[in-house]
């Protein structure tokens, strides 16, 4: 099955029936039990669920929550050791490398151990790292005008075509001359061995943060309407939609934009790590973003969508595509995708500062009933929406503030651990796509820059704080992209703390493979079963 959901009784009974010693946090489940696929799932409130693998080797975190559980249990040496153990060898059953005889990061990383190389690949190693690195200054210098030309002198609908074009040239090719070869297992699609092809070789190349957000502020080339055709219905002719031509086909989309830019007067939600803070300078009280309208109302429901990025890079107009496109599918509901600010200019603080006043935009200034609001986070984004609603409910706990809930939260791929990488944060980056080798070594010192000590970055960290009061979540994940054991650790902690937690995972995908529901089938389901959880919640 590509997809597995295990409800909450059922892991009681592998937790009872598990014959194998575990550490904290690993529950090893047995191949007897039964898995139910997420696609066919009943999206019951009452019911907390939590995937596991179905093989029998494989394992899913448990945090154990209880008066006596410490977080320290997560740090100590035998836990580390045994996840690492884990991925280490999951690693050894997958294709890596597009299923070539040798690594190629071999001749191109600068922390590799030339010593324990052959003579052929020392050889080869030099002149490969002097092409690169002449590459690399070549593109330093002309990135900016040509990224300047392809974003604001290209039409976007030209950008899309052009991407849908050259990618409907070279999937037949690819399947006519590698086939499954090149993929993490034979049994993916045909079209996810493509991908794989297409983006793998971007590990070999240095990574910067210009780049990675010059990436990013391009989301939506990848997301026109008509990419969408077959996966949602044609708007009916009643007077609820919009009868007049939108401002959206700018953008890409079929929605009206509003482009927000409001002064709040004040943020009732303290938040921070370095202090509590709970109104911020002049500048910092603004509120900027887009709020994509469906049709020619206001929709009761509304979707909070949280971009990712690292915490680098990401913007609201890059995530318009994809946003518009999950509020259809989700019942119709209207998307406000507000901006926040990035590190390293800014604090993490910072960030969850502006994703908490957009919440409070949304609650005080447009009227939105906050059980009508449902949160969505996109890796990092995730992190922020858990750090959101833990926000709230502390400040409703020290009677500092008595802000509402929303409806629930939605995590795709959560980046909510930012403590030192064990486990698959450290070892599956030689296959992700996402978060490759060259996008970890950029982007992963920088936390330890902006949080700095081990205390400090635990803190930070949603996945070690107080899950209690939390309103339902729901986390889309690959059991193999880098953060799946920290997600199958937040479901499990936030379960045994009384949250209602449905989680569906999916085999040998990429970080954050919905984003990719246009071209693989994996996507369009991992994007189905989010927007199935939304139309319940």
């Amino acid at each position: 099955q590509s997809s597995t959901i295990l409800s909450s009784n059922k892991m009681e009974a592998a937790n009872d029936n598990a014959t194998a010693e575990t550490q904290p946090g690993v529950v090893v489940i047995p191949r007897s039990v039964e898995f139910v696929d997420a696609r066919k799932v009943s999206y019951a409130r009452t019911e907390s669920t939590v995937s596991c693998s179905s093989s029998a080797s494989s394992s899913c975190s448990d945090g154990a929550e209880s008066s006596t559980d410490s977080i320290d249990a997560y740090f100590e040496e035998a836990y580390i050791q045994k996840v690492n153990e884990r991925a280490k060898k999951e690693n050894e059953k997958l294709n890596l490398n597009l299923g070539l005889p040798v690594d190629l990061t071999e001749l191109t990383r600068r922390d590799v151990n030339t010593a324990e190389l052959s003579v052929v690949k020392r050889a080869i190693r030099v002149p490969v790292r002097i092409m690169l690195h002449i590459l690399h200054r070549f593109l330093s210098l002309v990135e900016n005008p040509l990224f300047k030309f392809w974003s604001r002198r290209v039409p976007l609908k030209f950008r899309q075509q052009l991407t849908f074009v050259a990618w409907t040239i070279y999937l037949p090719i690819h399947k006519a001359l590698i086939g499954r070869r090149s993929g993490l297992h034979p049994s993916v699609s045909l079209e996810y061995h493509a991908l794989t092809s297409m983006m793998w070789w971007g590990r070999l190349f240095p990574i910067t943060i210009k780049r990675i957000r010059m990436a990013l502020s391009q989301l939506h080339v990848c997301h026109p309407c008509w990419a969408y055709k077959d996966f949602i219905k044609p708007a009916s002719t009643d007077n609820k939609h919009l009868t007049k031509r939108s401002n959206g086909e700018k953008h890409g989309i079929s929605g009206h934009v509003i482009e927000v830019y409001h002064q709040m007067q004040t943020k009732l939600t303290p938040t921070g790590f370095r202090e509590s803070v709970r109104n911020g300078k002049h500048d910092e009280m603004i509120v900027t973003g887009h709020y994509i309208q469906q049709s020619s109302h206001p929709s009761e429901k509304v979707i909070l969508w949280i971009y990712g990025g690292a915490f680098l890079a990401g913007d609201s107009t890059g995530n318009l595509g994809i946003a518009e496109k999950v509020g259809l599918m989700s019942g119709g509901r209207d998307c406000f995708i507000p901006n926040y600010r990035l590190i390293p200019e800014a604090h993490l603080d910072d960030a969850l500062f502006d994703v908490t006043l957009a919440y409070e935009y949304l609650l005080y200034e447009r009227g939105i009933r906050p059980e009508n609001v449902t949160l969505l986070g996109v890796s990092s984004g995730g992190g922020l929406v858990t750090l959101l609603m833990q926000a709230l409910v502390e400040a409703r706990l020290k009677n500092e503030s008595y802000v509402e809930l929303p409806a629930g939260g939605v995590l795709i791929g959560p980046f909510v651990d930012y403590c030192t990488p064990k486990g698959s944060m450290d070892a599956y980056i030689k296959h992700d796509l996402i978060v490759n080798q060259s996008v970890f070594d950029e982007g992963i010192p920088y936390l330890e820059v902006v949080l700095g000590c081990h205390k400090n970055r635990v803190e930070a960290s949603p996945i070690y704080r107080s899950f209690i009061g939390l309103p339902p979540l729901c986390i889309c994940v690959s059991e193999h992209e880098v953060v799946y054991d920290q997600a199958m650790i937040l479901a499990q902690r936030a379960k045994n703390q009384g949250v209602d937690v449905t989680v569906g995972t999916w085999k040998y995908m990429c970080h954050i493979f919905p984003f990719f529901a246009p071209f693989v089938p994996e996507g369009r389901e991992g994007l189905e079963f989010i927007c199935g959880w939304l139309k319940e919640h």
